[in-house]
């Protein structure tokens, strides 16, 4: 019996070993890209001792790296390497790619392509337009969905169920002062997107900038991800607005339809 336990245990304090590595690099993100030894034992809830052994294992594979004469480390080269495999062989970020730069071209304004995981907006692509001055999100940037032009779009795709449960477990977080707050108001908002087909941020997430998404649909008709434009409000005039309108729609509908899906052509003034 002794022999049929020992490999079983080996083999759960291996994958427990898996678990805690892959939580210390889950401790970072775009706002905390270098975290001390202490910091990540705290943001982990793991003994020091067990994160000092597993960052020289992370940083000896270049999943982690120690900037020079720095107690820190921050996220390696390996990882990047992973993350782009990841990102090169997604058909759907493939597939955005030249209509983003096209929808960037077109309003002069920065696109963005995002996909709703966990409950967060996670920014696969952004296209930037040739203009000294722009908005500039950054791949990989995670945000909160009821703040986000992308991420309302994408909220307006889940069904009244999984929208219970979604306001149900998060709380809406207060990031200017127009961020809607209250589940009812969110909730009123999102039946307005279903309707018109496309979502607006005005100055939700942050003060100055507007946005205006639309949703992008797989081959079965599901929406999988959303497709935005964002910049200064000041240049989203009421002759300017419809047009932006128009062309971010127009470019959730010809990624969709790369991509085997079709989504009825509109007009913003519909």
């Amino acid at each position: 019996m002794s022999t049929v336990a020992e490999p079983a245990t080996g083999a759960n304090y291996q994958v427990r070993a898996l678990e805690r590595a892959l939580d210390i690099l889950d401790a970072f993100d775009v706002a905390t890209p270098e975290l001390t030894i202490t910091r990540l034992a705290e943001r982990t809830g793991l003994p020091k001792s067990t994160v000092i052994r597993l960052v020289s294992i992370l940083v000896e594979r270049r999943f982690l790296e120690r900037p020079a004469e720095a107690e820190s480390v921050r996220i390696g080269v390996r990882a990047f390497e992973v993350g782009s495999i990841y990102i090169q062989s997604t058909s759907l970020e493939a597939e955005a790619r030249p209509i983003m730069a096209r929808l960037a071209d077109e309003t002069g304004q920065t696109a963005n392509l995002g996909i709703l995981d966990d409950g967060d907006v996670v920014h696969l692509a952004v296209a930037a337009p040739d203009r000294p001055l722009r908005y500039w999100a950054s791949i990989g940037k995670r945000e909160d969905a009821h703040y986000t032009g992308l991420g309302k779009v994408l909220m307006a795709a889940l069904d009244d169920r999984e929208l219970d449960r979604f306001l149900a477990s998060r709380r809406l977080v207060r990031k200017t002062d127009r961020t809607l707050t209250e589940p009812a108001a969110l909730r009123a908002e999102i039946a307005r997107i279903r309707a018109r087909g496309y979502g607006i941020d005005d100055e939700e997430s942050n003060l100055g900038i507007y946005c205006i998404a639309a949703p992008i649909v797989d081959h079965t008709g599901a929406v999988i991800a959303a497709v935005s434009i964002s910049g200064a409000k000041s240049e989203f005039t009421d002759q300017v607005t419809p047009i932006s309108i128009d062309a971010v729609r127009r470019a959730g509908h010809d990624i969709s339809v790369r991509l085997g899906g079709r989504l009825r052509p509109a007009h913003a003034g519909e």
